[in-house]
């Protein structure tokens, strides 16, 4: 097979990929999204604070989506893509696509804590979960995230054997990949850790509500009860949720630092043409896995809160 066939043969088949993959999952997305800010506004769920933090996911991911999920569409319809050429674009686009994926992933992490801080026994450590606190910590997450991106806009260059990238710079090009790595690793360490936090919590409940069958209730506490459960209930099909979310981050993040960290070591090897479609190839599926999380969460979301809603 030529070179000339393998670097077309790919070309071809990131343009099928678009078309069958990336649009479905885009309109899914931000459909999803936008029926999740609905669901999670509403009166009887907008007062806990992981619904909060679930809007502002939602929020961000319809960012993400915008950020490069659509231009890459627009692209595949108009055959060229401007954001390869014209600086400013390729700066934006990109400063959008961290900002995003930064803020997504401490959202994550904030909403696994919160879990941990909901489903503990100790009432001191409760306290800090409130709709007040989480409001001021996703404007600060927020505001972090603006500024840190600010980098983006920097180091990301449009040259013309690969378009905009951050391999202009070898520096910049370690920074970025050693940044962006810290930056996938952090979230997933923080959000295994409290979760199997939260799973030991609620093993903990189920053995005292084992215990409490053999006592006798109060009538307070018998008028009480149906609330209680369906909060209870709620309570845990939040839980579910973050636990789902640390299991398809891991699935569908890791191959996107992977190929960050092969493209700074190669970066410095004379490629040929088979090896830059490949490495095109790649980058489009690792960008294809991190949009997919994000729909098929929004999925799995609406499967399990349809009980309560």
């Amino acid at each position: 097979m030529s070179t000339q066939t393998l670097a077309s043969q790919l070309s071809e088949l990131s343009i099928k990929l678009v078309i069958y993959c990336w649009t479905p999952i885009y309109v899914i997305g931000i459909l999803g999204n936008l029926l999740n800010i609905i669901t999670f506004s509403r009166r009887t769920l907008r007062g806990n604070t992981c619904s909060q933090y679930f809007i502002g996911v939602s929020i961000v991911q319809i960012i993400l989506f915008n950020s490069l999920s659509l231009t890459k569409i627009i692209t595949n319809i108009s055959g060229y893509d401007l954001g390869q050429t014209v600086a400013i674009l390729c700066k934006i686009r990109s400063y959008l696509f961290i900002f995003s994926l930064g803020l997504m992933r401490q959202f994550l992490c904030l909403i696994s804590i919160d879990r941990w801080i909901i489903s503990t026994d100790n009432a001191r450590i409760r306290k800090f979960s409130s709709v007040f606190a989480v409001r001021w910590l996703m404007i600060g997450s927020s505001l972090f995230w603006i500024l840190y991106s600010i980098h983006i806009l920097i180091g990301f260059q449009t040259i013309p054997t690969r378009g905009c990238t951050h391999l202009a710079n070898p520096s910049y090009a370690l920074f970025y990949v050693i940044q962006f790595t810290i930056s996938s690793i952090i979230p997933f360490i923080i959000m295994t850790m409290f979760s199997i936090f939260t799973l030991r919590n609620m093993r903990n409940h189920g053995r005292i509500r084992i215990a409490s069958q053999n006592t006798v209730p109060s009538s307070t506490m018998q008028s009480n009860l149906p609330q209680n459960i369906r909060r209870r209930r709620y309570e845990i099909q939040l839980i579910k949720l973050s636990l789902l979310q640390v299991i398809f981050y891991v699935f569908f993040s890791t191959l996107g630092t992977y190929y960050l960290l092969y493209s700074v070591i190669t970066n410095s090897s004379k490629k040929s043409s088979d090896q830059i479609a490949i490495d095109v190839f790649l980058n489009n599926i690792a960008l294809l896995l991190i949009y997919t999380y994000s729909s098929v969460c929004l999925a799995l979301f609406y499967k399990l809160l349809s009980s309560l809603i």
